[in-house]
């Protein structure tokens, strides 16, 4: 909820949020702000599908995603969405699915929240506030 407030200034969780806030990190989406221009909203895809076991709308996207998300050539824009048509629509209706949300939750917790605990405790943070801060 914390990175929501910041993301989106709302206590409300916005899982369907997928836009090109123009940051050069291409479409921002979800809960916590994953990009494609940073390679985690491919790891939210990418665990999406191994959970359903199948391919989903998010499947034609795939290369796309993974090219952008580990590409080492610094001439190719991060921020480059071109090739991403509907994406954000295609975004915003998987978010109306229990599974997707889930998904979007476990990532950020993977990423980002469990690895900021660790690093609290590693320095003797042991607060809530003082977890919140690092993450």
């Amino acid at each position: 909820l914390i990175t929501n407030v910041f993301e989106h200034a709302s206590k409300t969780i916005n899982y369907g949020f997928c836009e090109n806030i123009g940051d050069q990190r291409g479409f921002t989406c979800g809960t916590v702000g994953f990009t494609t221009g940073t390679g985690d909203l491919y790891t939210v895809i990418e665990e999406y599908e191994r959970r359903v076991g199948a391919e989903t709308g998010f499947s034609r996207y795939r290369p796309e995603l993974r090219r952008l998300a580990t590409h080492p050539d610094c001439s190719i824009p991060d921020g480059d969405v071109s090739k991403l048509m509907a994406f954000a629509e295609l975004w915003k209706r998987e978010s109306c699915l229990p599974e997707f949300r889930s998904v979007q939750d476990d990532v950020a917790d993977l990423i980002y929240y469990l690895p900021a605990v660790e690093l609290a405790a590693e320095v003797g943070i042991t607060s809530s506030l003082g977890k919140a801060i690092f993450y």
